[in-house]
């Protein structure tokens, strides 16, 4: 994988950044809304450092990182109850119809 430096701005400072070619774009999309982040605690908070802020902007992103993979787990659970279901529907369905384990074959079974 080719890597590119990148000149982002955050705060209106300006970093260089190694980054995946391709994903420039999705670099300084990232940048904007760190630094939209930034703006709006340094706002609510009345913080004035910026290595403060930062700490405050990474503990949030982190938060709504342990948020959404734990809505993502519990989407994966309830799917995977969801398909255990319908699997057991469906073989009920089969062995009800005589088309289920009929054959012979085990390797058939789901």
């Amino acid at each position: 994988m080719s890597i590119e430096a990148v000149e982002i701005v955050i705060l209106g400072r300006p970093y260089k950044v190694s980054c995946p070619l391709g994903q420039q774009d999705a670099l300084r999309q990232a940048a904007d809304q760190l630094t939209d982040k930034l703006i709006e605690l340094r706002q609510r908070s009345k913080v004035s450092s910026n290595e403060q802020l930062a700490i405050m902007a990474a503990l949030n992103f982190c938060h709504e990182l342990c948020l959404e993979k734990d809505k993502n787990h519990q989407y994966s659970e309830t799917m995977d109850k969801r398909i255990k279901m319908l699997q057991r529907t469906i073989e009920a369905a089969l062995i009800e119809h005589g088309q289920y384990g009929d054959s012979g074959d085990e390797g058939t079974k789901p």
